[in-house]
C-alpha cells in the first residue's frame, strides 16, 4: 500500500495501491503486500491475485461471487474515481487457486476505492467469502490478506495474512494498525476479514497502508498503520452489480428508534448453487428530509441455512416495548409426513442503527395443523401494554 510520508506520497496513496513490477516501482510508490504469515492450505481461500497489464500492477481481491471478484479500484487507476464502467483499459487476469479468468467487465463504486471485477469464467471449487453486515468496532480484530510483498519477496506465490487492530470507524473506511504485520504492495484490494459467531465475514478491502516492514519501503518507515474501505454499508450494492435481488416484500416502522418512519425490505435472493432457498433483510432509514438514506442489509440466511422467501409473511412492530420497531415472518415448513401443516413464527428484534439480532423462532404450530396459505397476519398493540401483539384471520373454509 501507498505510504503517506509526504504530500506528494498521500496523493498517490489514495489513488492506488497495486504493486508494480519493474524498475518504477519505488518511484510511483503504488502499494506493497501483508508482511505477515503465510496461509496454511485452504486458509482464505476466496483472496484470489490480479495481473494488471501483463505484469504491470499486481493487486488481490475476493471472490464474493463464482463469477465476481471485490477490489480496489486504485488497482486500476491512480485515482479510483476515475474509473470507468465497462471491460477494464488493461488486460486483467484473476488467479484463483488453480484457476485463472480473464476480467471481462469493471462496476465501480463512486463514493470510495471499491470496484466489482466480473470474470469471463465462474470459479469452483472455493466458497465465495461472506459479506459483514455490520461495521467492525473500535478495538476488534481483524485477519487482512494479501499477495503484495511480504518482508523479504517482490511478488510471493502464497497468500499471506496479518492480524490488524480497529482504529476508528469514519464513514466509508476503516483505520486500521498490524499487530503482526503491515499491508504492502500489492495487498491493495484484498480483504479484511472479522471473526463473527465463528464464521470469517468481510468487512474492509485493502486501499492505503504506510507500508512499515514491507520489502523495499524506506527502512526508517516503522509505521503499520492502514486505511480499508468499508464493505459492510454496500452489501447491497454488492448483492446488486451480482443480480441477486429477485422479489421483495415490505414494511414500514421506526426501526432505529430516532422518531422517523422507515422501510424494511425482505428480499429473495433465490436459489444458491447447492440447492438452498437464499434471503436477506434491507433497511432503508429515513433522512429526515422526506427520503431515506441508502440501504443497509442487516441480515442475510448465509452460505448455510435456508430461507424460503415465498414461504414468508412480514409483519412489523415493536413487541418488545423498548421503542422500536421489530419484524416478525409468519413461515410456512409446508406438510408433515402425518399430513398436518406446518407454520412457525420468526422474530428480528431490532438493535437500533445498529440493525437486528438474527431471526428467533418464537412460536411454530408444534402437534397441532396451522395452514399458512389460510392467515393473513396483523400486528398492534391489542390490549394496551405497550407492546405490539399478533392477530391472524384465519380461513377455516
Amino acid at each position: 500500500m501507498f505510504g503517506r510520508a509526504s504530500r506528494s506520497r498521500s496523493l498517490l496513496a489514495a489513488g492506488f495501491l497495486s504493486s508494480v513490477v519493474g524498475a518504477t516501482a519505488l518511484t510511483v510508490a503504488p502499494a506493497h503486500a501483508v508482511v505477515g504469515d503465510a496461509a496454511k492450505d485452504g486458509q482464505f481461500a476466496a483472496t484470489v491475485k490480479l495481473d494488471i497489464g501483463e505484469g504491470k500492477r499486481g493487486c488481490s481481491g475476493t471472490l464474493v461471487d463464482e463469477q465476481w471478484v471485490l477490489t480496489a479500484g486504485s488497482c486500476f487507476a491512480d485515482d479510483p474515481k476515475t474509473v470507468k464502467a465497462g471491460a477494464p483499459a488493461m488486460k486483467t487476469t484473476v488467479a484463483a487457486g488453480s484457476t485463472t479468468a480473464d476480467v471481462v467487465e469493471l462496476v465501480p463504486r463512486a463514493d470510495r476505492d471499491l470496484v466489482m471485477a466480473r470474470l469471463a469464467a465462474p470459479v469452483t471449487g472455493i466458497a465465495p467469502a461472506k459479506l459483514a453486515t455490520g461495521a467492525p468496532a473500535k478495538g476488534e480484530e481483524l485477519s487482512i490478506a494479501g499477495y503484495g510483498r511480504t518482508k523479504d519477496e517482490w511478488v510471493p506465490d502464497n497468500v499471506h495474512s496479518g492480524a490488524f487492530g480497529v482504529d476508528a470507524v469514519k464513514g466509508a473506511t476503516l483505520d486500521v494498525t498490524g499487530k503482526q504485520g503491515a499491508v504492502c504492495k500489492g495487498d491493495t484490494g484484498g480483504p479484511a476479514l472479522r471473526t463473527k459467531e465463528g464464521q470469517q465475514e468481510l468487512a474492509g478491502v485493502s486501499s492505503t497502508s504506510w507500508q512499515g516492514g514491507c520489502f523495499g519501503s524506506d527502512d526508517s518507515e516503522t509505521r503499520k498503520g492502514a486505511v480499508e474501505s468499508r464493505v459492510d454499508d454496500v452489501n447491497h450494492w454488492i448483492q446488486q452489480v451480482r443480480s441477486l435481488p429477485k422479489r421483495s416484500m415490505t414494511a414500514t416502522g421506526d426501526f432505529d428508534g430516532d422518531g422517523r418512519t422507515d422501510l424494511a425490505m425482505l428480499v429473495d435472493y433465490g436459489p444458491s448453487k447447492d440447492g438452498r432457498n437464499q434471503a436477506a433483510l434491507w433497511v432503508y432509514t429515513a433522512d429526515g428530509k422526506g427520503g431515506f438514506n441508502e440501504p443497509r442489509t442487516v441480515w442475510e440466511s448465509g452460505a448455510k441455512d435456508s430461507w424460503n422467501w415465498e414461504s414468508s409473511k412480514l409483519v412489523a412492530g415493536d413487541f418488545n416495548g423498548d421503542g422500536k420497531t421489530d419484524l416478525g415472518v409468519l413461515y410456512r415448513y409446508g406438510k408433515a409426513a402425518d399430513g398436518r401443516n406446518e407454520t412457525g413464527l420468526w422474530t428480528f428484534t431490532s438493535k437500533g442503527p445498529d440493525g437486528f439480532d438474527a431471526p428467533r423462532k418464537t412460536w411454530d404450530s408444534g402437534k397441532d395443523s396451522w395452514n399458512w396459505d389460510a392467515s393473513k397476519v396483523v400486528a398492534g398493540d391489542f390490549n394496551g401494554d405497550g407492546k405490539a401483539d399478533l392477530a391472524v384471520l384465519y380461513n377455516y373454509g
